[in-house]
């Protein structure tokens, strides 16, 4: 995912796991700004070279996210050249889900302020569907996963004109070989 971030844009990580290590694999960069819902995310960048926007909002237990009205009309105000959207649930017919209805509103939002959608996610996370949906699969630019995706769900990507990038990683969850397909 950092491979994709070039020097002067503005990236949007959402909360949770996956995009936490992309901050903080992000976290030696210069000129860049980064837009999150993230409380521990912000935090994490907070003393890096790194220009960091937090939105308001309500937070969330156990998320450190924020959501609600307040940061949906700030997200509203911004424009992000890349988003890295974490997801609960990856149907590749469907789309992406989450079981919380405020947070498929923020990252609703979080897509459209966005020129490009990168969902982060491993394999575990397709063919579930979780009770909100945030967008259906062409909403999606591109796809990072592990090499456990099934040919099925690789297949109903590339139909809706996804990317995907494939990570084979090493016993230390580093990435060792990467294979692109479209």
């Amino acid at each position: 995912a950092v491979r994709m971030v070039e020097e002067g844009q503005s990236v949007l990580l959402d909360s949770g796991t996956t995009t936490m290590a992309i901050a903080r694999a992000l976290r030696n960069s210069r000129n860049l700004t980064v837009i999150t819902n993230a409380v521990n995310i912000a935090a994490e960048l907070a003393s890096s070279e790194i220009e960091v926007i937090l939105t308001g909002g309500t937070v969330r237990k156990n998320s450190f996210s924020l959501v609600g009205p307040l940061a949906e009309e700030t997200l509203r105000q911004l424009s992000a050249d890349i988003l890295f959207l974490g997801v609960d649930g990856f149907d590749t017919r469907l789309g992406i889900s989450t079981p919380n209805l405020q947070e498929a509103k923020v990252n609703r939002v979080m897509v459209g302020i966005s020129r490009k959608v990168v969902a982060v996610c491993d394999s575990s996370k397709f063919g579930r569907r979780s009770l909100s949906s945030i967008v259906p699969p062409n909403a999606v630019h591109h796809v990072i996963t592990d090499k456990k995706i099934s040919k099925l769900d690789q297949q109903n990507l590339k139909d809706f004109g996804v990317q995907i990038t494939v990570a084979d990683l090493n016993q230390d969850n580093k990435p060792e070989l990467i294979l692109t397909t479209y």
